[in-house]
């Protein structure tokens, strides 16, 4: 029986839409949207056209997405996931979006998402709950997330926390 299991952050570098572009635009990079591949093979974010926090699969075509996989204990990854399911149904943070991503102010709704705000939020919760423990098993966990603590989730594009995963071996 395998002790972890893994995960992924999705990032969306498909055709998009104006906001999208717009978002590539202002970031300088090729992705716009993040998903989080959870362990079931479903994928939790804001939805990109309902702007609707939700989980949901669907087909990933290859050339749309590049992927970061995470490899984290079984126990984490389970409590995350039960988490995301309280995310479910949440608005949009246009606040976030406006007053963290366009204008550096730092204000963001704490009860409401965008998506790589949220995915950010479930890796730095995996983060706090491994760091709590204190047990050395998750020590090589905490330190392939460790770049993650340094910044509050609202202010993280999808382009900087592709920036701050761990490359795939």
């Amino acid at each position: 029986m395998s002790t972890t299991k893994t995960i992924s952050i999705l990032f969306y570098k498909g055709k998009g839409t104006i906001f999208e572009k717009l978002i590539r635009w202002w970031t300088k990079s090729p992705y716009c949207h993040t998903e989080f591949l959870r362990s079931d093979g479903s994928c939790h974010s804001n939805d990109r056209l309902t702007q609707l926090s939700r989980i949901a699969r669907f087909e990933l075509a290859s050339d749309d997405w590049a992927r970061r996989d995470i490899e984290l204990p079984c126990e984490i990854v389970d409590r995350v996931e039960q988490r995301q399911l309280a995310k479910i149904g949440t608005h949009y943070d246009w606040k976030g979006i406006v007053f963290s991503q366009f204008f550096p102010f730092g204000w963001h709704a704490p009860d409401k998402w965008f998506c790589s705000k949220s995915n950010a939020d479930d890796l730095l919760y995996a983060y706090k709950l491994m760091a709590r423990t204190k047990n050395p098993l998750f020590t090589p966990f905490l330190e392939m997330l460790k770049p993650l603590a340094y910044y509050p989730p609202h202010e993280l594009s999808p382009h900087d926390l592709f920036q701050l995963m761990p490359a795939n071996l």
